[in-house]
């Protein structure tokens, strides 16, 4: 959606993301992924593999009501039957 004409909210905005941010960004993700990667694999420091473990499990497992029904039981699917007409 655009905005009205004779809004000054972007004056000086170039918009967008340049490819440098999204080479960064990349390299980013990667460096963090291989550090994550390097902990988890390191038999240093368990508490803080314990820790990494536990704040990343969140996010990746899924969550109980994704693979359970309601309170954890089986996942039921319940319908409407629709009568067609002809």
């Amino acid at each position: 959606m655009a905005a009205p004409k004779g809004n000054k909210n972007a004056v000086g905005n170039a918009g967008g993301k340049t490819k440098n941010d999204r080479e960064l960004a990349a390299r980013v993700r990667s460096l963090t992924l291989r550090q994550i990667e390097d902990a988890l694999k390191s038999d240093e420091d368990e508490e803080f593999r314990k820790q990494l473990l536990l704040k990343l499990a969140s996010g990746i497992l899924p969550r109980l009501t994704e693979v359970t029904g309601a309170d954890g039981g089986p996942v039921q699917v319940q319908g409407v039957d629709i009568a067609v007409r002809r």
